[in-house]
């Protein structure tokens, strides 16, 4: 086990499992303190498993999601249908988090594949977004940037939708961190960004990298690591961009568009995008 781990946080995890037996011994498997405790319990495995990624801890994070596993899988049901299927979803996101930390990119995929698959089926998935994210993320590093794009741009979609208030699934690591402080949708577009640039999109790219910063300063604030972050990777963009059209466009006399201009023209280094009124969350 990983120098550092509470475990004050496995006792604890112990004594929720103890409780389980307890509750389901005296009441019944379809009690309501059953199926409370249950869900409880599978998401602070879930929870658990993702600190102990984060010091790279795979053994025991493994162990925990197998718990978790077990629980909505086992021949005894715990709480309708839909409850099951969307906590075996962020298990199986979580099992892709550390296959993909781990570089066995193939099982990653396998698993965040399943847990599509499950949200999509389930009515009370709770974020289908992050699930793509992490499917792009993957699709990334195995080189299939087209197919990483799509499903980012999925998740943009449903970011959009009416269900998004900002943050991140619980027990679901991102790649910048399982930061309850985070903007999906800023990320979203961020690796939109990266994909773009993978494929050569750049003007593309520069227009995503812009959003990026855009919805990180409202919803983290300008000052905001995250917000720094896409902020200097927008900048290199656009130096990039300066440079590509000094060697290929000048010569022909590369118009830029309206849209160009704008983004051009805020993007001065060490300046961001205008201050918007942030977003509520």
């Amino acid at each position: 086990m990983a120098d550092g781990w509470d475990n004050g946080a496995l006792e604890s995890i112990a004594f929720m499992e103890k409780s389980l037996a307890q509750r389901v011994k005296a009441f019944g498997i379809d009690h309501p303190d059953s199926v409370k405790q249950w869900k409880k319990l599978n998401t602070e495995y879930n929870v658990a498993a993702m600190k102990l990624l984060q010091t790279d801890d795979f053994e025991t994070a493994l162990d925990l999601l197998n718990r978790a596993k077990q629980l909505t899988t086992a021949d005894a049901k715990f709480g309708e249908p839909d409850d099951r299927k969307k906590l075996l979803a962020i298990t199986y996101n979580n099992m892709s988090c550390i296959y993909k930390r781990r570089g066995l990119l193939k099982t990653a995929l396998g698993f965040a594949e399943k847990a599509l698959k499950l949200e999509s089926s389930s009515s009370k998935a709770d974020n289908p977004a992050c699930t793509h994210l992490n499917l792009c993320a993957i699709l990334s590093r195995l080189d299939r940037h087209r197919h990483a794009l799509e499903h980012c741009q999925c998740a943009l979609k449903l970011l959009k939708g009416e269900g998004y208030s900002g943050g991140v699934t619980p027990g679901m690591l991102d790649d910048f961190g399982d930061d309850p402080e985070s903007s999906i949708l800023a990320v979203c577009y961020h690796n939109m960004a990266v994909e773009h640039e993978y494929l050569g999109e750049f003007d593309k790219a520069i227009q995503a990298y812009y959003k990026s910063v855009e919805v990180a300063s409202q919803e983290l604030g300008e000052e905001h690591p995250i917000a720094h972050a896409f902020r200097g990777r927008w900048e290199d963009a656009q130096i990039s961009a300066d440079n590509r059209r000094k060697k290929e466009g000048g010569a022909r006399g590369h118009k830029l568009s309206e849209y160009d201009k704008k983004i051009m023209g805020a993007g001065k280094l060490g300046r961001g995008p205008s201050k918007a009124t942030p977003r509520g969350r």
